[in-house]
């Protein structure tokens, strides 16, 4: 087949959680097709040069997706107030962009179009009628709903609110006009069904690369050291860090004055960095590679309050087979069970006395950390993810 592929970035370094997933799935399935990828970024690039070696055949649009920070980002927020579409859509979509991918579509007619993220399907309505899939990550209506019930700032409650409910006409639109959906876990599969969408929908779990993610030595393991990892540039993962440092960090440091807490991932922002000025708390900013701080961790802690899909974060985790402490949010759509691969807490006190009898019983975490990279290992390598992917789209191009 030939598969033309719209997507944000170049997915490199690996570093986020759309990065491998697209990554992953994408290299496998140019092993058997013909692929174009689209994408905001520079040709000279080492991200250019890394998916054209993996055979994506890399387009690079010499633009970029507008900064979250500064006063532009702010007064973007605002004109966004006037549009119909959420500001994740129409901070993605350009001229530029719209204008390259018709002229390569032109040149190289696709049997399949294949929207990356959600909001890239936006750049469906600029061509002729043709098969095309949505990539789901996360159902982008429930995050921002999720916002909306933590968030206590009146103000950004309000924006939350105005975003939610844009974001759900959007996804309810986008999939009512695609041929296909990929989904991260059955919830998110049966939020696109609820939707009103006649598209055929495929769950295709997030996955783990199996022989990276692996333990070849006994690790180094530090007993009072507790491990989060994910990119702090996005908000979900910034709200799961001041969650712990503000109200389950103290709570553990009364009676363990020696414990440190440390936030692995890229990009964070100031306020996230300021937490850092907190005795016992550390925030690395990007790392080249997390396993090293995945395997030193006692325990790897996922606070998580907002979010949608299923978390990579934590099949790493197990598949390095630590002893995981995570809110349900967090491990939603997992399939690991309570005290069995995983221990659950949602509220501070359950998470704090959760993580300390962890600490105190190095049997019980070894335990779950072993049936943790068993449950990985049974379910979630990307080769056999891969295929199903691979054997869906073939089935859905030649479906008349």
């Amino acid at each position: 087949m030939r598969i033309f592929v719209l997507g944000e970035e170049f997915p490199f370094p690996m570093n986020t959680g759309a990065r491998i997933r697209n990554f992953a799935l994408l290299s496998r399935l140019a092993k058997n097709h013909e692929m174009r990828f689209l994408a905001y970024g520079e040709e000279n690039s080492e991200a250019f040069r890394f998916c054209d070696e993996a055979g994506l055949n890399p387009i690079a649009v010499p633009s970029q997706v507008p900064p979250k920070s500064g006063p532009g980002f702010y007064l973007r927020l605002l004109v966004n107030l006037f549009s119909g579409l959420p500001y994740v859509v129409t901070s993605h979509y350009s001229g530029v962009y719209r204008d390259r991918f018709r002229a390569e579509l032109a040149k190289w007619p696709a049997d399949l179009l294949a929207a990356a993220w959600t909001p890239y399907a936006a750049y469906f309505n600029d061509v002729p009628r043709m098969k095309t899939l949505i990539t789901s990550h996360n159902i982008e209506a429930d995050i921002w709903n999720r916002y909306y019930q933590t968030e206590e700032s009146f103000h950004k409650k309000w924006y939350a609110g105005i975003q939610a409910a844009k974001m759900e006409r959007f996804e309810k639109t986008a999939f009512g006009r695609a041929d296909a959906v990929t989904a991260v876990s059955e919830a998110d599969a049966e939020a696109v069904k609820r939707s009103g969408s006649r598209a055929a929908v495929k769950v295709i779990d997030n996955g783990v690369d199996l022989a990276y993610f692996t333990n070849e030595h006994p690790p180094q393991i530090k007993a009072n050291r507790l491990v989060f990892t994910g990119s702090m540039d996005w908000r979900p993962n910034q709200d799961a860090a001041e969650f712990f440092v503000n109200d389950i960090f103290p709570r553990l440091r009364r009676t363990r004055p020696e414990l440190e807490a440390v936030f692995v991932g890229r990009q964070p922002p100031e306020h996230i960095l300021r937490l850092g000025e907190i005795p016992g708390i550390t925030i690395t900013g990007t790392v080249d590679d997390i396993r090293p701080y995945i395997r030193e961790a006692a325990v790897y802690i996922v606070p998580l309050r907002v979010g949608g899909g299923s978390r990579l974060k934590i099949l790493e985790a197990l598949a390095l087979e630590k002893a995981i402490v995570s809110t349900s949010v967090g491990a939603e759509s997992l399939a690991v069970t309570h005290q069995k691969d995983i221990l659950l807490a949602d509220t501070p006190e359950e998470f704090a006395a959760a993580v300390e009898s962890l600490l105190d019983n190095g049997q019980l975490a070894a335990q779950l950390g072993a049936a943790g990279r068993e449950m990985v290992v049974r379910r979630y390598g990307w080769d056999r993810l891969a295929e199903d992917l691979d054997k869906f789209l073939v089935e859905l191009v030649e479906a008349k």
